[in-house]
């Protein structure tokens, strides 16, 4: 009988192995303290020790991450994703009231104003050097009846609304012009000038000496028609993207980008812009909250 004292390699405890027989060989036996399976060899009067150590004990040794009991945990502000909401709502009732203003600007300069009475404007021919006083006057395809008062002046009387001007002179092209003459009182003038406004119910045909026809450049009325409900769709347009860029907070430059647009539709004219510049400023106070803040 032979008494063999070893440590187990894993614990360090001191063990012992009670040999009957053979005293060289391969015996296996559990650590007494961390219970692992030990592999004694005994050859060559060396003594080795190998350990494995349980599945379960192994697992065991794991240690888990706790949280400490007085740690506080972090909560989301529901109200931040709120007033994120009502921000994208904001840059989005201002793109709405966007479309809406272009919708209103289009039907306004295509109206027929047949409810309206008549009203009296100027027709203005001249050329580089002089009035004429002997023009004809063409109004939608019709020669209209007309009024010289002298400068180049001609009276007539005709509903508001779009119209279509043929200017015809002795010696001088044909001159056309498109004009729009916006609901307004009879006689509208510029304060102590016997005169109308230039452009509202006054316009002026430059006449150039020679044959053929000559197309003059359209009021202003006429090119705001033709492209401000345009443009403010667009800017409509990109408004709502904005508002979807904002609500999904996908980026915060493109959500400002909507924002800014929404400001330039011009929704209601005031309103719009009003709602456009709050949403721009609390955008910036909550720019930490997109995902990609500072990528995009």
């Amino acid at each position: 009988m032979v008494k063999i004292d070893f440590e187990c390699p894993l614990c360090n405890e001191r063990n012992n192995l009670i040999l009957m027989g053979n005293e060289s060989g391969e015996f296996n036996k559990h650590c007494k303290a961390c219970e692992a399976k030990l592999e004694v060899s005994t050859k060559s009067n060396k003594i080795e020790v190998k350990a494995q150590l349980p599945q379960n004990i192994a697992q065991n040794t794991v240690k888990e991450k706790k949280i400490p009991s007085d740690y506080k945990k972090y909560e989301i502000d529901n109200s931040q994703n709120k007033m994120v909401k009502i921000i994208a709502i904001m840059i989005l009732c201002s793109s709405l009231m966007g479309f809406m203003t272009g919708w209103g600007l289009l039907n306004y300069f295509e109206a027929d104003f047949d409810e309206y009475n008549e009203i009296k404007i100027e027709i203005v021919v001249k050329n580089n050097t002089d009035d004429l006083d002997n023009a004809i006057i063409i109004l939608d395809n019709e020669e209209i009846n007309h009024k010289y008062i002298g400068n180049g002046t001609y009276n007539i009387v005709t509903k508001p609304g779009k119209h279509f001007v043929k200017v015809s002179a002795p010696t001088h092209k044909n001159a056309t012009m498109e004009i729009f003459i916006p609901p307004q009182d009879n006689n509208l003038s510029l304060v102590d000038l016997e005169q109308g406004i230039e452009g509202v119910n006054r316009f002026t045909f430059e006449m150039e000496e020679g044959k053929g026809n000559i197309d003059l450049e359209d009021t202003t009325n006429i090119k705001i028609g033709a492209w401000c409900p345009n443009l403010i769709f667009i800017f409509s347009l990109i408004g709502l993207w904005g508002a979807w860029m904002t609500y999904t907070l996908q980026s915060y430059n493109n959500a400002q980008i909507g924002a800014f647009f929404s400001v330039l539709a011009m929704g209601f004219f005031i309103i719009g812009p009003i709602l456009g510049i709050i949403a721009l400023f609390y955008l910036k106070k909550y720019k930490f909250l997109f995902t990609a803040s500072f990528k995009n």
